[in-house]
């Protein structure tokens, strides 16, 4: 008898763990992370847009500006990036981009959450391709 209350006792935490654990469509969710310039520094007051795609298109969503250290916050409602109409459609599609630089180099992110999100450390990636022409052919390398 002493194991079935433990199980039961075992049964009633692990019921009460994992309840409530739901988000509702007014619950605040966040979105954060840092910027990098493509030398590795913070890049410091840059505006982000998150947006958001319906029906193929993507509008703005919520707005940023990224700290002295490149860190930057977005808060959210679970129901503006959340499908709450059927839960096991695909999530709304988000899209975070870094502004262009001098050069016209920048970066995006395409992502659905249904939570908190903190992203990599985000930055222009410089692929400096090259082209080598070996006995096989050409083949390109990135260093």
């Amino acid at each position: 008898m002493r194991h079935a209350s433990l199980t039961v006792l075992g049964l009633g935490l692990l019921a009460l763990t994992h309840s409530g654990c739901e988000r509702y469509p007014e619950d605040p969710i966040f979105a954060y992370g840092r910027m990098r310039q493509l030398d590795g520094t913070p890049l410091a007051g840059a505006p982000l847009t998150l947006e958001r795609r319906r029906d193929g298109v993507y509008s703005p969503l919520s707005t940023a500006t990224t700290e002295a250290s490149g860190d930057f916050t977005f808060e959210l409602l679970s129901g503006d990036v959340v499908n709450w109409h059927d839960i096991n459609e695909q999530q709304s599609r988000l899209r975070l981009a870094l502004p262009l630089d001098a050069s016209g180099r920048g970066m995006f992110v395409l992502l659905s959450m249904q939570d908190d999100v903190e992203f990599p450390t985000l930055r222009p990636w410089d692929a400096q391709p090259s082209v080598d022409v070996g006995p096989q052919g050409s083949a390109i390398a990135f260093p």
